[in-house]
């Protein structure tokens, strides 16, 4: 698979502060329902909602954030649960938290800090907070379970992680994951489907140390759209290059998509009813595409896999034609298929290799490794 374009990382400067935003309060024992109408939590700006955001008109719902005053909605946090939930749901606002149950009332995702709650709170930064009974600090927000999105104002902490989508329309967990480490470095996966095993990263910040204060301590998202990496000792680390003009009439965004690509997105306010709203900051994408005599399982999603076109495997015919005459072995220079391997043949040329493979039924590619050039080769049938 061809590495997404680092060019599309955009990371720039430090935010001094995280500044806390008047918001109607919501108060203990208030409820919301997914009906499908426009039942919300609303910024006191009207430009974030937090609430069941209905997906591509079927009964299925997110409990969700999205920008409220855009058409289509476009979701920046969403709550981690196995699969969309049903109409009838609800989420209830307690003393202990937020509770989602479905329409059978079982819980199915909850947010419950250790200390008692008194309202909760839909700020304009597009963060839900729930606030403690003293009223000085938050026991809970929105900010520190991202899914694939950062806001302005808002950290990513040693640990910290996005997780793209499965597709554009599909809201399950995708196949790259942003990780801020604990040791320090910003490192973009790739990781395998369904098993999640997590290969090497494909894009690192290189910013992690010893020395503490030498090393990568938070990824910073600050109120004038720029992203930084900020060192323990205070200073930034720019990895890009300064691409955005701060403008408070813009919304922004960074957002892992499902094609790997960290992007940032910028949109002005007073464009809001043109269809297409966001603008990306750069163009760079990802195109898979299947090998020769594959194509797409759902043609809609290009990261759902491939199936052959061709019937294969053992007992497709009698056993007695040519295997040269039911396949062509066909050449994709510098790609691997790893974790496939279940046999391991040599010393071998690349003929030996494409005919072993074409007389055992069960063989779907060949990897041929030739030593003096590093070159992986691979063969299709």
């Amino acid at each position: 698979m061809a590495s997404p374009a680092l060019s599309n990382l955009l990371f720039l400067s430090l935010l001094p502060f995280l500044p806390v935003f008047a918001a109607s309060n919501i108060t203990p024992n208030s409820s919301l329902s997914a009906t499908g109408g426009d039942d919300s939590w609303i910024s006191p700006s009207g430009e974030f909602a937090f609430g069941f955001c209905q997906i591509n008109n079927t009964s299925n719902f997110l409990l969700a954030i999205w920008y409220a005053e855009i058409p289509e909605k476009t979701i920046v946090w969403h709550a981690k649960t196995s699969s969309p939930v049903q109409t009838g749901s609800k989420v209830e606002l307690t003393p202990n938290g937020l509770t989602l149950n479905d329409p059978s009332d079982r819980t199915i995702w909850k947010a419950q800090p250790n200390t008692a709650v008194s309202y909760g709170a839909m700020l304009d930064t597009g963060n839900f907070v729930l606030s403690g009974t003293n009223n000085s600090f938050y026991v809970w927000e929105s900010f520190d379970y991202p899914t694939d999105t950062i806001l302005p104002t808002q950290v990513l902490s040693l640990g910290g992680m996005l997780y793209s989508k499965l597709s554009e329309a599909n809201y399950s967990k995708g196949r790259f994951e942003l990780h801020f480490t604990n040791g320090g470095d910003l490192e973009l996966v790739q990781i395998a489907w369904p098993s999640e095993i997590q290969y090497g990263y494909y894009y690192t910040s290189k910013t992690a140390n010893p020395d503490a204060s030498q090393s990568g301590f938070q990824l910073v998202f600050n109120q004038s759209a720029d992203i930084n990496i900020v060192i323990g000792n205070g200073t930034t680390v720019p990895l890009s290059w300064q691409g955005i003009t701060p403008n408070l009439n813009n919304y922004h965004r960074a957002t892992l998509d499902s094609d790997g690509v960290f992007r940032q997105y910028t949109c002005p306010k007073t464009s809001i009813g043109d269809q297409s709203c966001y603008c990306l900051e750069n163009s760079g994408t990802i195109d898979c595409q299947c090998p020769h005599g594959y194509s797409f399982v759902d043609p809609n999603d290009k990261f759902g896999g491939c199936k052959t076109n061709f019937p294969q495997g053992c007992g497709v015919d009698d056993g007695t034609r040519n295997p040269n005459e039911l396949y062509d072995m066909v050449q994709m220079v510098n790609v691997n298929f790893p974790f496939g391997d279940y046999e391991s043949l040599g010393p071998y040329n690349q003929t030996q290799c494409e005919q072993s493979c074409l007389h055992d039924c069960s063989c779907a590619v060949a990897i041929f490794f030739r030593h003096e050039v590093l070159e992986e080769e691979t063969a299709i049938v």
